[in-house]
């Protein structure tokens, strides 16, 4: 089992996004240039933005910030290179577009489980079995919420678990969605390792399901991850229509059964497409149309 939390963050520098000091005011200039990295100084050109009313020239920043101008111009530059500043009015200062992206990722990022446990309840009432919900995490599938279902012979469920890509319905219905190079990328580090009769452990078998996953909205794993288990996963996309992780229903398979995968499935991928347009997904996903 692999946990991880990508939810809360120790400030990196003295004073983060949410402080309110400005260095001028409480350093002297020795403590200044002991205290002070690159890192710092952007912080800070960015905090005396931030707090004023109007645009700002570069002289104005260079004095509340507390550097020399040609050094506060070097950051200032920077920082327009990268959207985070923007330049107005010829020689004037303003926050950029840039922040408010980070911004508005951070906030999906951070918020993602709090949209999506509502409908995982939904689906859990309906079910009663084990429902979860992943996220497509650097390069792995990792659980971040799970509702396990209430009978005595269940699918158990972890947050914090690792998915395989190639042998789980979270995974594939993930895959199904991205180009071929990005397919090839996941499945490199850890391969396709076999866990029961039915894992599919080549690449080609995997992206001969590719197609009827996406027709359908849903993927399936039955009993490719354990013997015993069926689940039934159906992707979560972002507003760019990228997916940013899954869905999914699991148990047995004497409940879970053959006969009500369709009908199963498509309440999965109904569910999962609320999810998606609740996190700003517009209904037409983002993927190389080379992928077979």
């Amino acid at each position: 089992m692999t946990t991880g939390s990508t939810w809360s963050t120790k400030g990196a520098i003295a004073t983060g996004f949410a402080g309110t000091i400005l260095p001028n005011d409480l350093f002297t200039d020795e403590e200044k240039s002991a205290r002070f990295d690159a890192v710092d100084r952007a912080v800070a050109v960015l905090r005396v933005l931030e707090r004023s009313d109007q645009p700002m020239s570069l002289s104005m920043i260079a004095r509340e910030v507390g550097l020399g101008q040609p050094t506060t111009s070097r950051y200032v530059a920077s920082l327009v290179g990268h959207g985070l500043i923007e330049k107005v009015n010829g020689n004037r200062y303003v926050l950029g577009i840039g922040l408010y992206i980070l911004g508005q990722k951070s906030l999906h990022r951070r918020d993602v489980r709090t949209v999506a446990h509502p409908y995982l309840e939904t689906l859990h009432e309906q079910f009663n079995e084990t429902v979860s919900f992943a996220l497509w995490l650097r390069h792995e599938v990792v659980v971040v919420d799970c509702i396990e279902a209430m009978q005595t012979l269940r699918q158990g469920a972890s947050v914090g678990v690792v998915n395989p890509w190639h042998a789980t319905s979270l995974g594939k219905s993930i895959l199904a969605w991205l180009d071929p190079h990005e397919v090839d990328v996941l499945l490199k580090q850890p391969g396709l390792p076999r866990y029961t009769y039915n894992t599919l452990t080549t690449v080609d078998q995997l992206r001969a399901e590719f197609p009827l996953i996406r027709e359908r909205g849903y993927a399936i794993d039955n009993e490719e991850s354990a013997i015993g288990g069926r689940c039934i996963g159906a992707p979560v996309f972002d507003q760019s229509g990228r997916p940013l992780g899954a869905i999914s229903i699991s148990g047995p398979i004497a409940r879970v059964t053959d006969e009500n995968v369709p009908s199963t499935g498509g309440r999965i991928a109904e569910i999962a497409g609320q999810i998606s347009r609740a996190m700003g997904y517009s209904g037409k996903p983002s993927r190389d149309t080379r992928q077979v």
